[in-house]
């Protein structure tokens, strides 16, 4: 007795050096290499057909979620930690699975059967996707041209590959599916990025100066903020002249549409300097508020209202019945009454269209595709991350926008209240940055940049997760017919 319970605190201890690895993979820290290894304790924690895998795997997850999400406890307190328990669930079941399922064949299963799973987080319950596995491979430069084919999932796929890969070397009932595991990683990192991505039609390009203002999100007084972004804005410009201006999420912090002199005032401002303007603001009345962004040129107004909205920030779950908003208000203190945008759609800007996505909507691959559907030929995010503070939140949010680029092959342009701000191009490198010293955070700055507005759409713009759904289904189904 005494020894199965040693047998099993190892199995827990393995378990949690897991989470902690995979935890250094991703931003800010970027250790990509980590995340090819920091299952193997994970996979040598599991045993056949053993129900405590599901507890061993959630161990794994708890830890690599409560510490990746430790900036959500300024926000809510403990309370963050039950959304880390909801996540690593999916890490419980991938474990107990994978063990459960017959060996042969098991390295790729173990990857088909991961991203079924992170299908599921994506879209179940309005959907996290916020840190897939696939994320922590945004600075690597040999395999996130894949995104383009797969999108992020699949370099989840590898990483889960990757990781069973090296477990199992040179055992003989896992030989056939290591060497074609290993012919599959050798293809991707040596063959040229053009095959996976070829684009087209750079002749037009549109200069952009995107506008960091740092103001904190805590002390915020409408006039002055817009008046400290004009300032600023005012004071670059003498020195060059895009064609747009690019100001953060909620740079207004009202309901602008109730405010008749400031737009007009904003104008004016584009008239006289013949250019556009993009700024997160609110638009509606008291009863319906969207969370927005508008395109001002001149007397021409565009809106975009926010369609995929942040659960409890600025909507509540099946807050219709009432003990369930009478719950989130005694909790809370406040109920959230941000309405639902009813439209994805590009603006129109000087023949270009241009999509804009607001906040954690570029965490999302499919609103991405969509965009990309309806011919958007260049992606503006606008947010506010100041909320996150000094912490891992606003290099894991960038971070996004790497893997959307590769996947729609379009240049991807972030202005964030207080950072990270900055241009990636579609081979997901960072081109730009506002910076101070070598900080992006809290600071103030500008940056203009001559973005390539680019036409086309990848093969994960057309086909997304279906051939790698389809493909996934049909090796684990077969994997469970031989087993019966």
């Amino acid at each position: 007795m005494k020894n199965k319970r040693s047998g099993l605190f190892f199995r827990f201890f393995l378990s949690v050096i897991s989470g902690l690895l995979f935890v250094f993979a991703f931003p800010p820290f970027d250790i990509w290499q980590l995340a090819f290894i920091s299952f193997i304790p994970l996979i040598s924690a599991g045993r056949e057909n053993d129900y405590k895998n599901f507890f061993v795997g959630l161990t794994a997850g708890f830890i690599f979620y409560s510490i990746s999400f430790c900036w959500l406890y300024k926000l809510a307190g403990p309370v963050y930690l039950l959304l880390a328990l909801y996540l690593s669930i999916y890490w419980g079941l991938f474990l107990y699975l994978v063990f459960a399922l017959p060996e042969r064949g098991r390295i790729f299963t173990a990857g088909f059967l991961w991203f079924l799973l992170e299908m599921i987080v994506s879209y179940l319950m309005t959907g996290f996707p916020w840190l897939l596995s696939g994320l922590s491979q945004w600075k690597n430069p040999y395999l996130i041209k894949l995104a383009g084919i797969t999108g992020i999932y699949g370099l989840s796929f590898l990483i889960i590959l990757g990781n069973f890969t090296i477990f199992y070397s040179f055992r003989r009932q896992y030989l056939n599916s290591w060497i074609i595991s290993l012919f599959l990683f050798a293809a991707i990192i040596f063959i040229p990025p053009s095959i996976f991505y070829s684009p087209h039609d750079y002749g037009k390009s549109l200069r952009v100066m995107v506008v960091q203002p740092n103001i904190d999100a805590f002390n915020r007084s409408p006039y002055r903020d817009i008046e400290k972004i004009m300032a600023l804005t005012v004071k670059y410009l003498n020195g060059d002249r895009p064609d747009i201006i690019i100001w953060p999420e909620g740079i207004y912090p009202d309901i602008i549409t109730q405010n008749p002199n400031l737009l007009d005032n904003l104008k004016k401002f584009t008239k006289e300097y013949n250019i556009g303007l993009i700024l997160g603001t609110f638009t509606g009345d008291d009863s319906d508020m969207y969370n927005s962004a508008i395109l001002i040129e001149g007397k021409s107004v565009q809106i975009y209202n926010k369609t995929h909205l942040v659960p409890y920030g600025e909507f509540i779950p099946g807050g219709r019945l009432k003990p369930i908003s009478r719950i989130f208000k005694n909790m809370a203190g406040y109920i959230p009454y941000i309405k639902k945008g009813k439209e994805i759609v590009p603006l129109s800007f000087k023949d270009k269209n241009i999509a804009i996505l607001i906040c954690f909507e570029n965490i999302f691959p499919e609103i991405t595709a969509t965009l990309t559907e309806k011919d958007a030929e260049v992606f503006i995010v606008i947010t506010n991350d100041a909320w996150f503070g000094n912490s891992a939140g606003p290099y894991q949010h960038f971070a996004h926008n790497s893997i959307r680029a590769v996947e729609s092959g379009k240049y991807f342009v972030q202005c964030s209240l207080t950072g990270i701000s900055g241009i990636i191009s579609p081979d997901g490198t960072v081109k730009n940055l506002v910076k101070s010293d070598g900080i992006c955070l809290f600071t103030d700055g500008v940056i203009f940049y001559n973005v390539p507005v680019i036409k086309g759409k990848t093969f994960y713009s057309i086909f997304g997760n279906i051939p790698l759904f389809i493909l996934s289904i049909v090796f684990t189904g077969a994997i469970i017919c031989r087993k019966t």
